[in-house]
């Protein structure tokens, strides 16, 4: 008689924490995301990886790691696709400076980074995602002040690895 009354209180535990989880994580995002300067970005692209509704703050901080990642190799990709069209010498040196830093980016400051957020040696992770948030500003005013072909993709980037700094800021 007491098993079954035993394995009754499991499943309503089981089930009080499954409701509830969600919930919790759902507020680190959100109490995180506040901390950032861009909250409802870091919000919305924390959401939109499974990863984070069940992650510590350092888990957030490498979910937006691999945001950062994962937009440099998009943007490196466009780069190298502009460079093809043949674009004109201001264009094209604009361009190839950007590359230089996105490669940077994806082969340094992501991997630092994310050593850095894993071992604990934060203020690393934050020098290296305001380094990446930097270069994606100077891609830009690379092409004199004018909207870039690559706006879009460097306004992400900075956003991305500003919130990424602020995250891992929040760890210190």
């Amino acid at each position: 008689m007491k098993t079954p009354m035993l394995l009754l209180l499991l499943s309503f535990s089981q089930l009080l924490l499954i409701t509830i989880l969600p919930f919790a994580s759902a507020d680190l995002v959100d109490d995180t995301c506040k901390k950032t300067p861009y909250a409802d970005f870091c919000a919305s692209t924390l959401r939109s990886d499974p990863r984070s509704s069940t992650a510590d703050t350092k888990t957030l901080g490498l979910i937006m790691v691999d945001k950062v990642d994962v937009n440099a190799m998009s943007t490196l990709a466009k780069i190298e696709d502009l460079l093809g069209k043949s674009p004109g010498p201001g264009t094209k040196q604009a361009l190839t400076s950007c590359e230089e830093s996105y490669k940077i980016i994806t082969s340094a400051m992501v991997p630092s980074s994310k050593d850095s957020l894993t071992k604990g040696d934060y203020k690393y992770a934050v020098y290296y995602m305001n380094s990446a948030a930097n270069d994606a500003t100077e891609c830009e005013a690379g092409f004199g002040g004018s909207k870039s072909p690559l706006s879009d993709s460097n306004d992400y980037e900075h956003k991305a690895a500003s919130v990424a700094s602020a995250i891992a800021s929040t760890l210190l």
